[in-house]
C-alpha cells in the first residue's frame, strides 16, 4: 500500500504538503492540489482511516459481542445496531461466542464462559473499540463483563448486573398481560398457558402479566391450567391435550414452537384451531405467519433494540449519562386466523 512518503516523493513536494491535500485542508496551489491527488490515485493510496482515528483519540468503531448469532433474536439486533452505525459513520467488529452450541439453553459451565467472555473483550480491546454492546441470547442477568476503566458497554436483549451499564431489553409482562386480555376481550374465561422453562426470567414476566390481566377482568387464576413447558414443539403438543381436556377454550403459549406444538395436536383430532379453539404463541417467528391456521403471536422490538442500544453507546462515547439502568422497549400483537372470535 502506497504511504505518504512515497507520495511526496513521486509528486515533488512535502509530506506536509500531501497530508494538506489528503485531509481537505487549505493552502494548497490547486495545480499542486490536483498533482498530489494524480499521484495518489496512481499510486492506489488509501488512508490509513485507525491511524487518523487513534490520533484523534478515537477509532469510531463499535464492538459487538453476541452470545450467539443463530439463536433467532441476534440478526435483527445486530442489524438495528448496524443501521445506527452506519447512519453515524461508525465502523463495528462482530464477534460470536456460540453459547447455545457449546452449552444449550444457557451457559453450563459458569467458570469457562465468563473466561471466554474475558477474552473475547480483551480481543475487542486489542482492535481499539471504543466501546462495546453485549447481545444476550436470551433474558438473564449477564455478570461476566470485565471491568475496563475506559471501556462502555451496553448490553441489548440481557441485563447487567452493573447498574451503571444501560440494558436495552423488552416488556415481556406487559405484553403478556395484552395478549391474555385479548383473549379475554373475545369472551374466554378458562385460558390454559404453557409457559417456557421454570427458571427463565421470561417465564416468570409473563406468568405476572397473565395473571395482572385475569385480575384486572375480575377472573380467578387457576395454577391448574398453568403448565410448565420447556421452549420446544413436542411439549406443546403434549400440555396442550391436557390443558384442552379440562375443558380450556384457549392457550396462550409462551414461544410460538409451543404454540406450533398446540397446533399439531389439535390438527390431528379435528380440532379447528381459530373456530373452535384460540391459541396464541410469543416471539412471531417466520414460521407462525406460514402454518395453518396463521398463528397470532407477539413481535419483539429486535431491530429497535439494536438501535436504541447503538444510540445509547453513541450518547455515552459523547460523555453523556446513561438514559437508566433497564430501557424497555414495547412489543405488538401480531393478530392472525388463530385467535378469530369462534364460528366468527
Amino acid at each position: 500500500m502506497a504511504t505518504i512518503k512515497e507520495i511526496s516523493k513521486q509528486a515533488n513536494v512535502s509530506i506536509a504538503t500531501v497530508s494538506k491535500v489528503l485531509n481537505g485542508k487549505t493552502g494548497v496551489n490547486p495545480k499542486v492540489r490536483e498533482k498530489v491527488l494524480e499521484v495518489a490515485r496512481n499510486l492506489n493510496y488509501h488512508p490509513n482511516l485507525n491511524a487518523r482515528n487513534l490520533k484523534a483519540g478515537s477509532s469510531h468503531t463499535i464492538g459487538i459481542i453476541t452470545e450467539d448469532l443463530t439463536v433467532f433474536n441476534a440478526p435483527e439486533i445486530v442489524d438495528g445496531i448496524a443501521a445506527e452505525c452506519e447512519t453515524a459513520g461508525y465502523h463495528y467488529i462482530l464477534s460470536n461466542l456460540r453459547f447455545f452450541k457449546r452449552y444449550g439453553n444457557g451457559p453450563k459451565d459458569l467458570k469457562e464462559s465468563v473466561e471466554l467472555v474475558h477474552s473475547t473483550v480483551d480481543d475487542m480491546i486489542s482492535k481499539q473499540v471504543d466501546g462495546i454492546i453485549y447481545i444476550g441470547c436470551h433474558s438473564h442477568i449477564v455478570i461476566s463483563l470485565p471491568d475496563h476503566t475506559n471501556l462502555k458497554y451496553v448490553c441489548a436483549y440481557c441485563v447487567s448486573e452493573d447498574p451503571s451499564i444501560p440494558s436495552i431489553i423488552y416488556n415481556d409482562e406487559k405484553a403478556s398481560y395484552e395478549e391474555t386480555e385479548l383473549l379475554l376481550n373475545r369472551g374466554d374465561r378458562k385460558i390454559g398457558m404453557i409457559t417456557g422453562l421454570a427458571d427463565s426470567s421470561h417465564t416468570a414476566k409473563r406468568i405476572r402479566g397473565h395473571q395482572s390481566a385475569l385480575f384486572a377482568h375480575g377472573i380467578p387464576y387457576d395454577p391448574n391450567l398453568t403448565l410448565t413447558g420447556d421452549w420446544g414443539r413436542d411439549c406443546g403438543s403434549v400440555l396442550g391435550k391436557q390443558l384442552i381436556r379440562e375443558g380450556v377454550t384457549a392457550i396462550f403459549a409462551h414461544n410460538d414452537l409451543m404454540a406450533l406444538g398446540v397446533l399439531d395436536y389439535c390438527n390431528a383430532n379435528g380440532i379447528e384451531v381459530g373456530k373452535d379453539f384460540r391459541l396464541i404463541g410469543f416471539d412471531n417467528q417466520a414460521i407462525a405467519s406460514v402454518c395453518r391456521p396463521s398463528l397470532s403471536s407477539v413481535a419483539l422490538p429486535l431491530f429497535e433494540i439494536g438501535q436504541t442500544a447503538a444510540k445509547e453507546m453513541l450518547r455515552l462515547l459523547q460523555g453523556e449519562k446513561p438514559t437508566g439502568h433497564q430501557i424497555m422497549l414495547d412489543c405488538t400483537i401480531i393478530e392472525r386466523e388463530s385467535t378469530q372470535r369462534i364460528n366468527e
